[in-house]
């Protein structure tokens, strides 16, 4: 299991493990929301809001993961 480090948008790391990933989408301008495969409190999945494009996030998580 790799994870995969990214900044949130407090400019903290967080770390994702790819395989736990649901979907990828855009946020707005130069930020990402990661949604796991996890549920919280609920029932809705755990979404990440990371720095970067889209695009890039995709990428680093090795293009697996669908928009």
């Amino acid at each position: 299991m790799a994870l995969i480090g990214f900044k949130n948008t407090h400019n903290q790391p967080v770390y994702v493990n790819p395989a736990q990933v649901a979907y990828v989408t855009t946020f707005e301008e130069d930020v990402t929301i990661i949604a796991l495969a996890l549920t919280g409190t609920g029932g809705k999945p755990i979404a990440l809001y990371v720095r970067g494009h889209v695009d890039a996030v995709q990428q680093k998580l090795g293009g697996t993961a669908p928009r």
